[in-house]
Parts: structure tokens; C-alpha cells; sequence
């Protein structure tokens, strides 16, 4: 009975993924709203710096730039400071996206294999096929309750009838 009557395993095993409309739109969707805020961030950003970039210019122009005051391993310096920090925040840009992108795939995958599993057990469960089987099965054991049930009535009786005084005593012998 674990298996429900030896039903279960000719469920399907393999059930395709569905790809349509609605899951087109749900990705879309998710897309779309993470996308938005992540194009402002960079517009941000970027007008930000151009900006301050430009004040900078504007305010010491030539003069940041003295002959003599810098030497070849500052400007290393700088530079690897520089490709440092633009590291790092590729790095934590990864980082968001590979959470945020978790969270939303799990969400997705949830919802197709639940829908596809609705859809596999739906037509599995009206096909021809299970009914069938079911009704089989089903035969099978009132059939078998049927049987117990007849013979633990006639078990009594021909216990009785077996334990009778005139079948204790015979006066015939025995032969093979």
C-alpha cells in the first residue's frame, strides 16, 4: 500500500519545461525592474564623476601638474589604487547580481516545476491507462477481502463441525 497499489511507478519521469508567454513575461518582468535600477546606478555614477572630474579641471587645471613633483612609481601608484577600487566594485556588482539573480531563478524554477508538475500528474491521472489500473487494483483487494472474509466464516464451522463427538471416535483404521 506504500506505493499506492504499485500505481506510482509508471508516473512520468521526464517532464519538459515549459516555455511559453507566461514565463517569457515573468522573466521579462523580473528583468525589467532590476535592469531599470541598475541603468540609473550607473547613469548616476557616471554624471557624478564627470562632474566632479570637471570641477577638479576647472579649479587647479595645469598647476596638478608640476615638472618634478611626480616620478613614474607614484603614477604606478596611483594607477594600481585605482584598477584596485574598480576591482572591488565589479566585485560587489557580481556579488549583488549573483544573489539577486539566485533569488529570482529559484522563484522561476519554483513556479515551472510546479506547474509542470501539476500538468505531468493531471494527465497522468486522467488517462486511460491508471484508471484502469486503479479499477484493477482496486477489484483486486475487495476481491481478497471478499475471500478472507468467507473463509474466516467457514474456518469457525468446520472447526466446530470438526471437533464433534461423532468424528472423535471411528471404528475404521486408517489407509493409505
Amino acid at each position: 500500500m506504500a506505493d499506492f497499489l504499485g500505481l506510482l511507478p509508471d508516473l512520468p519521469t521526464t517532464l519538459s519545461c515549459p516555455t511559453g508567454p507566461h514565463l517569457d513575461k515573468l522573466i521579462s518582468r523580473n528583468y525589467r525592474v532590476g535592469m531599470r535600477w541598475v541603468k540609473h546606478a550607473i547613469l548616476v555614477a557616471n554624471i557624478l564623476m564627470f562632474g566632479l572630474l570637471l570641477l577638479l579641471l576647472d579649479v587647479q587645471g595645469a598647476s596638478l601638474i608640476r615638472p618634478g613633483d611626480w616620478e613614474y612609481k607614484d603614477l604606478i601608484a596611483i594607477l594600481l589604487t585605482v584598477v584596485s577600487l574598480i576591482v572591488t566594485f565589479i566585485g560587489f556588482i557580481v556579488a549583488v547580481a549573483a544573489i539577486w539573480g539566485f533569488q529570482t531563478l529559484r522563484g522561476i524554477a519554483e513556479q515551472v516545476s510546479v506547474e509542470a508538475s501539476k500538468s505531468g500528474s493531471d494527465s497522468y491521472f486522467s488517462s486511460e491507462g491508471f484508471t484502469q489500473r486503479v479499477d484493477a487494483a482496486i477489484t483486486q483487494v475487495m476481491e481478497a477481502r471478499a475471500r478472507d472474509a468467507v473463509q474466516d466464516a467457514l474456518g469457525a464451522s468446520i472447526v466446530a463441525s470438526d471437533a464433534a463427538p461423532e468424528h472423535q471416535m471411528r471404528d475404521e483404521e486408517w489407509r493409505d
